[in-house]
């Protein structure tokens, strides 16, 4: 009597596996046409600069800040108000482009805003404040900071390197976990993300860079000690990798699968440059350290 049903689930399971192994075909194939579109757009913003480069983090900037809002306002009571968040958003972008220096003082008129926002709303408790805090520091402040390279000498070279760390660690992490990874990393945030995968990605992306390094040398005069190029490939990978976490985080909290559909196979804007937005300001750094040795 428990043979038939035991063939029975035996072909369900197989049905369940094959349609899952098809849906996740279909998802690699729309990310790798989203991403020969995308990647071409991206290349020629970074490249053209200037206004170009102004609208295109603009664009990233507020659409990012309104996935955020609305994964945050799943999770909280009173909700984050999107005209206030928006507001201070576009403040906070005009600061970074026009004068950095500005940008503490103009934080700390943010903050005042926010929460004398919160006391003449009636609402007791920090939780709406700091999550629309976090939220300006996390998207347009991150994304703003893309604005930065413009003013350092030779800054396009600094600035790709932001995407090669980050692309490099993304795809070295996906494959080399898929093929070998076993112990998660974080089960709770990512339960896909393994150990493997990502100390594979911090090596990958830390060849890449000494390996982009040693093209700008040979080829465009821009010369750094291949040492450095190692370290910040290193250190921006795993930085790059705790703000793919940190997006996962806010998502399992929220009960979403992505912070948006304009990407198709990707998610949102959130979902894509989750790591590079951690990845750019550490870049920036990087640049006003090294800009008198190259």
């Amino acid at each position: 009597m428990d043979r038939p049903s035991s063939s029975l689930e035996s072909r369900r399971a197989e049905r369940s596996l094959a349609e899952s192994r098809r849906a996740e075909k279909s998802s690699m194939k729309t990310r790798i046409w989203t991403g020969v579109i995308g990647l071409p757009l991206l290349i020629f913003i970074l490249y053209t600069g200037g206004f170009i480069l102004v609208i295109g983090v603009a664009i990233l900037a507020f659409v990012g800040t309104m996935e955020y809002t609305r994964a945050i306002n799943k999770m909280i009571r009173p909700k984050i108000n999107v005209i206030l968040m928006t507001v201070l958003t576009v403040m906070l972008m005009i600061t970074i482009k026009l004068d950095y220096y500005f940008l503490m003082p103009v934080l700390l008129v943010a903050f005042i805003i926010i929460f004398c926002y919160e006391i003449l709303s009636g609402n007791v408790g920090i939780q709406r404040g700091s999550a629309t805090l976090m939220g300006l520091i996390y998207v347009p402040i991150m994304f703003g900071h893309l604005f930065l390279f413009e003013t350092v000498n030779k800054g396009a070279y600094y600035m790709w390197l932001i995407f090669v760390i980050a692309f490099t660690t993304d795809t070295a992490a996906y494959f080399i976990g898929k093929s070998i990874g076993n112990r998660k990393i974080a089960p709770l945030i990512s339960p896909k993300k393994t150990i493997a995968g990502s100390v594979g990605g911090v090596i990958v992306a830390a060849l890449c860079t000494v390996l982009y390094g040693t093209i700008l040398s040979s080829y465009f005069s821009f010369v750094l000690p291949w040492y450095l190029y190692l370290v910040v490939g290193v250190f921006g990978s795993i930085a790059g990798q705790c703000g793919d976490l940190t997006a996962s985080m806010i998502k399992r909290k929220a009960k979403i699968k992505d912070f948006g559909t304009i990407l198709p196979g990707h998610g949102g804007i959130l979902d894509r440059f989750d790591s590079i937005l951690f990845i750019i300001p550490l870049i920036y750094i990087f640049a006003k350290l090294t800009i008198g040795i190259a």
